[in-house]
């Protein structure tokens, strides 16, 4: 939740800023009428009495910002973006939601999904006939506010995903607290009457895309972890033109735009976290360093200066100081440490002359890990094309890296011209070589280099080479029997794309006057990867994996198929749709509940974002970090530790007590009165949590009996979730 309300309120900064200073004329009626169209569709409450607004236009159209606040720090505020047609893009409620702190929602899913539809129906009548519900995007944890529902845009049927309507509904009060409108306005339809067939386009896909075998990463607490798997070549941005069946990418001229731009931005955070910016930075003090270099033989400062200043490339003669210097373990690996330097020439008074250089240096090999020059160039017409720019990037690369440059591969995909006019030799070239292990491409691993084609002088370089194990290969599935896979358990569908570079010009006739053309961006029909599912298989097993390159699992709603007529059917069904409860489709309420699934059910409670989806422990691994988790929490003792064991009602009440934070004084344990007949029975050590559990009203025993040694069925233990929640 935290998330999302940053953004919603990022973007009502964005729009303000963007609208102020407009001006207007005297007899403007514009803010008025968007005045009154806000009030015919919501309720502005008295207390928001401070109104202030911003505009801005955009060709014909005038966009209002309108925001009503209420006196104090206390109060609420609404905003509401609309244009002067009249459509509502956007809206947010805020209050201080301090009030009912309750995590059990009072309002149903499906109520709430009724006011959501009840309000994009009022606000844009009949536009449900041309939305879908994203089934992906409903599920809901226990510390969210507020249901949210995202509807993707439809046309004759075909998904729009740049268009839709995004809405949020309080689960508690089902007020609208959130709603956003996307919808291209000025764009046409192609006809899909000569669209290749779903078979051609999967064999288009096969010829023009594809996958291949690769290795990836998952970030661990250690380090990184390397498997292999199958992956789309050109990852998940690259689209079938749904009429020729040739490669097609948005806004793009060679189909690989937004690569060198991702690159870029890799590569500024790496440069930031070198040199020290970042939480995955570890620097030391003096002290440590040198405490680091007696032990492990580090390079010292002075040291991997002489290597800076001696690199050629670098051009750092003696008008240039060492502006600071600090070491750092290598991010993500955390193996080594690398030396991170920096070096500033200034500039005269005009700025000419100005040079700054970055260089990280592994600390123990000398290795230069990356470098990036920044000067001030006159030069502003490419004398260089990319081969001979090519030939020259080769040449440095054989003389700085000999052994690593031979295990690599020409990576035609970072072969990018961003240029500023279509036509012109570009100035800045990337060349990216990937890493090759087994034969496989390791496309986190591998050398980029960036070329001035106008001085012929490289200027920036970056090693990204992770000494991990890489698994074997040699049983990998054969690639026929992946695309069997994909095209079954993944699949292409039809999608309609915006691209801005796709106009067409439709003729329009206007009174009393010439016929004239307007501009019209035309919608592109392309076959895309459905994204329902990761596109990512095991190389050995075929079986889609997650992100983190453990098999896939369907992110699905909680349901049962065996609770219909149970007692505890309303407790568990309510837990359910916070994602809190136990893997299904049969939940099997009678039977005994382990010690690690309660665990897990607490864990549910109190890290709802974290373990959201999270409703089987499927590891050893998975249960020991669950486990320390809470023992550092202090809900379980190490010696009270038994993952395997059935878990008693006398123990399942000590651990939600701990979890309240009332444990220490539950152990006061002679100043309780307990009632139940069979308190003899109860653990003297746990008197106080079963008094205190029965006062909040978490467990009501049987009767006038307790049963602390009972071992606890899955339902009661639900329930006593459920009345945690309650307090």
């Amino acid at each position: 939740m935290k998330n999302k309300l940053v953004l919603v309120i990022a973007l009502v900064m964005i729009v303000s800023t963007a609208l102020s200073g407009v001006a207007f004329a005297k007899e403007d009626t514009g803010l008025q009428d968007a005045i009154k169209r806000v009030k015919q569709l919501f309720v502005i409450p008295e207390e928001n009495s401070e109104f202030s607004y911003a505009a801005r236009t955009m060709g014909d159209i005038t966009m209002w910002m309108l925001d009503w606040q209420s006196k104090g720090d206390q109060g609420s505020s609404i905003s509401v973006a609309v244009d002067s047609t009249g459509d509502i893009l956007n809206y947010y409620y805020y209050k201080n939601m301090d009030q009912d702190d309750s995590k059990l929602p009072k309002v149903s899913r499906d109520e709430a999904k009724a006011q959501a539809e009840g309000i994009i129906e009022k606000i844009n009548p009949g536009i449900l006939d041309s939305l879908k519900l994203v089934e992906g995007a409903q599920y809901i944890s226990i510390y969210d506010r507020t249901y949210y529902f995202s509807y993707v845009r439809t046309h004759n049927g075909i998904d729009v995903p740049s268009d839709g309507i995004w809405v949020e509904i309080n689960k508690q009060t089902g007020e609208l607290v959130s709603y956003n409108k996307t919808w291209n306005k000025d764009f046409s339809f192609p006809s899909t009457e000569k669209i290749i067939s779903l078979k051609e386009a999967q064999e288009a896909y096969v010829k023009n895309l594809g996958l291949r075998l690769t290795y990836n990463t998952v970030r661990e607490k250690d380090g990184v972890r390397v498997y292999a798997a199958y992956t789309p070549i050109y990852g998940l941005g690259y689209y079938i033109d749904a009429i020729t069946g040739e490669r097609f990418v948005p806004g793009s001229r060679n189909g690989i735009n937004e690569y060198m731009i991702s690159f870029n931005e890799s590569e500024k955070s790496k440069q930031l976290l070198d040199a020290g910016i970042g939480g995955a930075n570890v620097v030391l003090t003096p002290e440590e360093m040198e405490a680091v270099e007696e032990v492990a033989g580090l390079l010292t400062q002075k040291d991997v200066e002489k290597i800076a200043r001696e690199l050629k490339v670098l051009e750092l003669d003696d008008t240039f100081n060492l502006e600071w210097a600090n070491l750092s373990k290598d991010w993500p690996t955390r193996t080594n440490y690398n030396w991170n330097l920096y070096f500033l020439r200034e500039g005269d008074e005009n700025g000419e002359g100005h040079c700054g250089v970055d260089v990280s240096i592994n600390a123990k090999t000398g290795e230069i890990v990356n470098f990036n020059i920044s000067k001030t160039n006159k030069e502003d017409v490419a004398k260089f094309d990319r081969e001979a720019a090519k030939k020259t990037v080769e040449e440095f690369l054989k003389e700085i890296q000999p052994e690593k440059f031979k295990e690599t591969e020409y990576d035609k995909l970072a072969d990018e011209e961003i240029t500023s006019t279509e036509g012109e030799q570009p100035i800045y070239l990337g060349f990216n070589y990937t890493r090759l292990v087994n034969g496989v491409l390791f496309p986190n691993n591998g050398i980029r280099v960036g070329f001035n084609a106008a001085t012929g002088k490289i200027e920036s370089y970056s090693l990204e080479w992770y000494d991990v194990k890489f698994p074997s290969v040699e049983k990998a599935v054969e690639l026929e029997k992946i695309y069997e896979i994909f095209f079954k358990e993944i699949g292409l569908e039809l999608q309609y794309i915006i691209d801005g570079n796709n106009v067409v010009y439709v003729e329009r006739s206007v009174a009393g006057a010439d016929e004239k053309a307007d501009k019209k961006t035309e919608a592109k029909l392309v076959y895309a990867v459905n994204t329902q599912k990761p596109a990512r298989f095991d190389a050995d097993t075929g079986a889609i994996l997650d992100s983190d390159g453990k098999p896939y699992k369907e992110n699905k709603a909680l349901e049962y198929t065996d609770i219909s007529d149970h007692y505890a059917k309303k407790q568990i069904e309510l837990l359910a749709q916070i994602g809190v409860g136990l893997e299904g489709p049969e939940l099997k309420p009678d039977e005994k509940i382990k010690q690690k699934d309660f665990m897990l059910l607490i864990s549910q409670v109190l890290y709802g974002y974290q373990f959201y989806g999270k409703n089987a422990l499927t590891s050893d691994e998975e249960t020991e970090d669950l486990y320390k988790m809470l023992i550092r929490q202090g809900i379980i003792k190490e010696d009270e530790k038994n993952p395997e064991a059935y878990l008693t009602r006398e123990d399942s009440v000590k651990f939600v007590i701990r979890t309240l934070n009332y444990g220490k004084v539950a152990e006061i344990s002679d100043i309780f009165n307990c009632t139940f007949k069979d308190k003899d029975e109860i653990n003297p050590e746990l008197i106080g949590h079963v008094v205190i559990a029965k006062g909040l009203k978490i467990v009501n025993g049987y009767g006038e009996y307790f049963r602390p040694k009972d071992e606890l069925k899955k339902a009661d233990a639900l329930i006593i979730i459920y009345n945690y929640l309650q307090i």
